[in-house]
């Protein structure tokens, strides 16, 4: 996974993303433009990422912590391959992770953005944050329907051409993820109402977390005892630092930008939401790395192509990145191994 990818991906706890699949255009496009020398609206314009690397050694881990003090790593035999099963024969509910697709229109013209392809996108009834009430309009719907929602957009909103039309959207529903308490608590979440939380704060989907869980489960089947101060301190300062970054692309401060695009109160709410599960993942991912004797080389940084990133993120952070990708990898391949092991 390239640092493009994850950065998106995994570090999604980092980099705020949007939660209507209609509006276009993130910040991650603005980076991407600096690190590859695409971006002319000149030096002041460039946001300041190198305080990422604050908190951060020269090896990519958090300063003066030890994660296996903190950290109970699973022998990699002893972690289950979990099971999600899809439910078909019942209508819709409220707190439902629901899996559809939709074609948008107004005027009866698709508009730009405003389809799945087909590519199935999951919503969470009550949670997820989206155009006028798009989601409740869901439910008392059942697995197989097509049907037509009607909806308003917003007036003013991203895109000008839509701001305030109505829409209408040809919705089709595909299944209901069986998701329990359990099920929610074997890939780390306390339970369906901090999963769906966390979900909706990121825009992630459900199959974000298990269609490919390896990482997740590994991450969930170790053990974390309390978090050091300062890795928690780091961790917020840098996830702060995101949210105004962003937030000024759009030319708010950070509690309205968290507010528009996650559906939380404030800045101060949408992290002490994030922050305790991304200082866990970090302490397991950094106890990976220990135990294992992983580390970022500035080979890696030239065998991934990340010497650009050097400078808009700092040496230490984009250490922090490989060495995270290199534990993913880890995992996933041993992981891999060892149930194909237990199914001969």
């Amino acid at each position: 996974m390239n640092l493009k990818k994850w950065t998106c991906f995994f570090l999604a706890l980092v980099l705020v993303l949007a939660l209507c699949a209609c509006q276009k255009g993130s910040l991650d496009d603005k980076v991407n433009e600096i690190v590859n020398g695409q971006d002319g609206s000149g030096e002041d314009s460039v946001p300041d990422y190198t305080a990422f690397s604050d908190g951060l050694d020269e090896n990519g881990f958090y300063q003066g912590v030890r994660a296996l003090d903190t950290v109970t790593l699973p022998e990699f035999d002893q972690v289950a391959e979990p099971e999600f099963p899809k439910i078909t024969d019942r209508a819709i509910e409220d707190g439902d992770f629901v899996n559809i697709d939709y074609v948008g229109s107004v005027d009866g013209v698709e508009f730009e953005g405003g389809s799945t392809q087909g590519n199935g996108f999951d919503v969470i009834i009550g949670y997820t944050s989206f155009i006028d009430d798009f989601i409740q309009q869901l439910v008392g719907h059942t697995p197989g329907e097509n049907f037509d929602i009607e909806v308003t957009f917003p007036d003013p909103y991203q895109s000008e051409e839509l701001a305030g039309k109505d829409a209408v959207f040809n919705i089709t529903v595909n299944y209901i993820w069986d998701i329990t308490e359990e099920a929610a608590n074997a890939i780390g979440f306390e339970g369906r109402d901090g999963m769906a939380q966390y979900l909706a704060y990121n825009n992630y989907s459900v199959g974000d977390v298990i269609t490919d869980p390896e990482m997740s489960v590994f991450l969930s089947s170790s053990q974390c005892g309390d978090i050091p101060e300062s890795v928690e301190q780091t961790v917020r300062a840098r996830m702060r630092k995101q949210l105004e970054i962003q937030a000024s692309q759009y030319g708010l401060d950070a509690d309205t930008f968290v507010q528009y695009m996650t559906g939380a109160s404030s800045a101060d709410e949408y992290l002490d939401v994030q922050v305790p599960f991304q200082a866990q993942q970090d302490m397991i991912i950094q106890a990976i790395a220990e135990r294992e004797g992983l580390t970022a080389t500035d080979e890696d940084i030239t065998e991934r192509e990340y010497e650009a990133y050097v400078e808009v993120y700092g040496l230490p952070y984009v250490k922090y990145a490989v060495l995270s990708e290199k534990a993913g990898e880890y995992v996933t391949e041993k992981l891999g191994l060892a149930w194909k092991a237990a199914e001969t």
